[in-house]
């Protein structure tokens, strides 16, 4: 995912199921490479980080998810709000 964002600029990703399917550790090590890496084109990858749910089965990790990433140490709030809002205002031009 970090190679796509890198060379395309119209690439966005979002922060879903892995949230919580992996590891803290390693999900906040993935967390970090893509906010580190920045884009050759356009927007850097911080700016096309989409929270997502993904849950309809499990909707009980929802909660889960959210608390990972307010608690991820290397975000600042305007990431966190980014990740939850920002970004997909931007994205569905809204």
């Amino acid at each position: 995912m970090i190679a796509l964002m890198m060379i395309y600029p119209n690439v966005y990703a979002d922060l879903s199921t892995i949230t919580w399917s992996i590891p803290e550790n390693a999900f906040y090590d993935y967390l970090e490479r893509l906010i580190n890496s920045s884009g050759v084109i356009g927007l850097p990858t911080d700016k096309r980080l989409l929270f997502g749910s993904d849950q309809m089965s499990w909707p009980e990790t929802i909660e889960w998810a959210v608390n990972r990433i307010e608690q991820a140490p290397f975000l600042s709030e305007e990431q966190k709000r980014d990740i939850f809002y920002n970004n997909a205002k931007r994205f569905l031009r809204l």
